[in-house]
């Protein structure tokens, strides 16, 4: 599944954005707040009449456009995002989706028309706790009398309950059912009553019912899938409308930062004030993944994954929305605090929508019940194959079952990160063994020796890998890094000497970008290189935190190869054998008591004349090029091996109690949360092709699975309790220490989390960038 949108798709976000700015723009949000019926008719009118919008979601054989979920979540995260005063998410999200879910064939071809044609606005209840939907009606009461359904009872919230033609209820049946009935606003016995809320840009009502004559639309055939649907969709939708609502939240402060000067330049050149939105940046792309990843799953089926999909998505949404929102008003200054600027309509509407539908605590926990409790949900949870997918899934997980025993069976969930030492020697062996099933490379093309898979199969194959517990892979670098950096810069000479060994695990590659005195700052390069009469080159200087340099083979390195030259110019990229005079490899004993990375010496080491890639001057390209190639598949690999992690904390508190502690059950929802979002992530990026460096969703991926990642390594620790601070070779506790430990250096090593955000502020949001001293 990528998530990538169509033609047509994009159309109708495009249009969305441009007539949302257009008519609902801060002036035009302003008059309709202070209307008598709180929406222009005007706009609503276009909106139905014109664009059709109100009927994207219902069938064409009832009027509608015949569209669906996506296209629908496409619309509302623009209405979020303008603020738009309209009667369009009560019914189009909730009346219309509630119609369609659970409504008779009778009550769609009666109302959904009359919807699709924007010349029917509904009123629905708003409630903060929708699971399960039927408990939610407490305050009506469903009776037969004179041969008819009565209403008794309060709404506390109905949206758009003064401007609406019909109200659509859920009561409680004499059975102790539910059901879902229609009233028109003026029956007799109805009394509506507006409220005066802080967010004014939705009205709200309370309703009274002292008899009301009701017709009812649900059809109890259709309620053991539709409740669920109909939740589902609906938190999608909310979340949808808060992902806009949080996007505008940045673009109001970005620009507001941009202008406003304090101490001689723009706040936005301030590096606190570039952090705090590049930390807004992050979280809405993660939100728009998630919500996103939840519409393309909408659109082809249901199911307990879908539904968690979109709680989780919901409860992200929640969050981000509220957060955005003050940190809007806290970096506009004094003037987020007025009345005059936007940025409190944001925090308004934010606060009101934190709760409805469920706030995010409660669908936490709700997450929670169905991982820990019912088992209904799993933690390794991948989307469903079309046929020849599922064959192909087949095929690896029989791969991996026949092959990953006897004497690799040792191997299983061994050798990742903070493992890295575990019989590297076996682990060469495994690569030699891929090889010949033609696991390895398997993305390549298949000119240069590759199996030229689709992207789909990737994805499948890292999956089934790591479902299986294949262990960390040897030849990572090669396959991952240098091997696509070649394809795409190296010579035709260069391919035939490096790729065929890459390729058959026979060869394996160390990294030779850091320095010590240099940090995060990749530019700073001190470690020199210079060309000998025989037209060799020759290497000296300094390199650290090499992974496994010390079983490699070979070392591409960037060195400066103009004398004076600064920053991104006069650099090399060159490959070198590291088992040579001139090359010392050091251990680097790690805090978690492993020795995986190293400090390499070069002292005149040597390179061949025809093993630089690209000309002199151009290594800053060729890195740049190298490491967007880690924002490809393999992170999909990456994932499931963080989800085998997850499972083994889940194992753990359950063992010991701690699946009860309710503070440990969110940690564990919102870990899970953080897989989906993840794996929706690479999809996009995935998606994206070969401008992945220049995408959001590929600039927030680095930053959001370290902190990701570290956070889970101290739930783990949190979960053992006692336990986890005596040294262990239980397999049941030793890896959850080892992810402990080394997923501290997450957030470090390739680019510390405040380099993170420079880039992110920097070529994401287009802020200032920070001047490099003089000299």
């Amino acid at each position: 599944m990528q998530l990538t949108l169509t033609e047509d798709q994009r159309l109708i976000r495009d249009t969305s954005e441009q007539f949302l700015a257009d008519v609902s723009d801060s002036a035009a949000v302003r008059r309709a707040m202070a209307s008598a019926s709180g929406y222009d008719e005007d706009v609503w009118r276009r909106i139905g009449r014109e664009l059709g919008w109100c009927g994207i979601a219902i069938p064409e054989t009832y009027g509608g456009l015949g569209l669906g979920p996506v296209e629908l979540v496409l619309i509302q995260e623009q209405a979020g995002r303008r603020l738009l005063c309209a009667p369009f998410f009560a019914t189009v999200c909730v009346g219309a989706t509630l119609l369609q879910t659970v409504g008779t064939d009778a009550a769609q071809a009666r109302f959904l028309p009359h919807i699709a044609a924007g010349a029917l606005r509904l009123a629905v209840p708003l409630y903060g706790d929708p699971e399960p939907w039927r408990a939610a009606v407490n305050p009506l009461t469903a009776r037969h009398a004179a041969g008819t359904w009565v209403l008794d009872g309060e709404v506390r919230q109905l949206l758009d309950g003064v401007s609406a033609d019909w109200l659509l209820l859920f009561a409680a049946l004499p059975d102790a059912g539910t059901g879902v009935f229609a009233v028109p606003r003026t029956a007799a016995g109805l009394s509506v009553t507006p409220l005066p809320t802080w967010d004014q840009t939705r009205r709200i009502a309370a309703a009274c019912f002292a008899g009301v004559a009701a017709e009812r639309i649900d059809d109890p055939a259709r309620t053991a899938s539709g409740w669920p649907r109909f939740g589902a969709l609906v938190r999608l939708y909310l979340a949808a409308e808060q992902l806009g609502g949080a996007q505008q939240c940045l673009d109001l402060t970005v620009a507001y930062t941009a202008t406003r000067r304090q101490f001689g330049r723009p706040i936005a050149a301030f590096q606190a004030v570039k952090h705090r939105c590049a930390e807004m940046m992050v979280r809405i792309e993660s939100l728009r993944s998630a919500v996103y990843a939840a519409a393309a799953q909408a659109a082809t089926g249901d199911g307990a994954l879908f539904a968690a999909e979109c709680a989780g998505a919901r409860l992200l949404a929640a969050d981000t929305f509220f957060w955005c929102a003050q940190e809007a008003i806290q970096l506009h200054g004094g003037v987020g605090f007025t009345w005059e600027y936007d940025p409190q309509l944001y925090f308004k509407r934010a606060q009101a929508t934190s709760h409805v539908f469920g706030t995010a605590d409660a669908l936490r926990a709700e997450l929670a019940a169905a991982l820990l409790d019912a088992g209904s949900l799993p933690v390794i949870a991948t989307t469903a194959d079309d046929p020849e997918n599922a064959r192909f899934r087949a095929e690896v997980a029989e791969w991996m079952r026949t092959h990953l025993c006897g004497p690799y069976a040792v191997l299983k969930h061994r050798g990742g990160p903070g493992d890295e030492d575990f019989e590297p020697a076996l682990r060469k062996a495994w690569e030699q063994e891929l090889a010949a099933g033609g696991w390895t490379c398997i993305g390549w093309p298949k000119e240069v020796g590759g199996r030229g898979l689709s992207i789909d199969q990737q994805v499948i194959f890292h999956e089934e890998y790591a479902r299986a517990g294949g262990p960390g892979r040897m030849g990572h670098i090669g396959e991952g890094l240098i091997g696509p950096a070649l394809i795409r810069y190296g010579t035709p000479e260069q391919k035939q000497r490096f790729l065929p060994p890459i390729i058959a695990g026979r060869e394996f590659w160390a990294q030779g970008y850091s320095e010590p005195g240099a940090g995060s700052d990749l530019a700073n390069v001190q470690t020199r290189c210079w060309q000998e009469a025989d037209g060799s080159w020759r290497v000296q200087g300094q390199k650290i935190w090499t992974s496994l340099a010390h079983e490699a083979d070979w070392i591409f390195v960037l060195a400066r190869c103009e004398p004076g030259s600064k920053g991104h110019k006069g650099l090399a990229f060159l490959l070198l054998p590291l088992k040579q005079p001139g090359i010392e490899i050091r251990p680097i004993r790690q805090l978690g008591g492993g020795a995986e990375f190293n400090e390499v010496f070069f002292d005149g080491a040597r390179a061949e004349k025809d093993h630089i890639v690209g000309a002199p001057g151009d290594g800053w390209k060729v890195a740049m090029g190298l490491l967007e190639a880690e924002r490809g598949v393999s992170t999909l690999g990456q994932q499931m091996r963080f989800a085998h992690e997850l499972e083994l904390i889940i194992a753990a508190a359950r063992r010991n109690g701690r699946a009860r502690d309710p503070a440990i059950r969110a940690r564990i929802a919102q870990a899970w949360v953080g897989l989906r979002v993840m794996r929706a992530n690479a999809l996009r990026m995935l998606a994206g092709g070969g401008e992945q460096g220049l995408q959001r969703e590929a600039l927030i991926y680095k930053y959001y699975w370290s902190n990701w990642h570290r956070d889970l390594g101290k739930l783990a620790m949190d979960v053992l309790g006692a336990d986890g601070d005596v040294r262990s070779d239980d397999p049941a506790i030793r890896p959850l220490q080892q992810l402990f430990f080394f997923s501290r250096a997450d957030t470090i090593y390739a680019g510390t989390n405040e380099i993170q955000l420079n880039i992110i502020a920097e070529r994401g949001l287009g802020m200032p960038r920070e001047p490099r001293p003089a000299g």
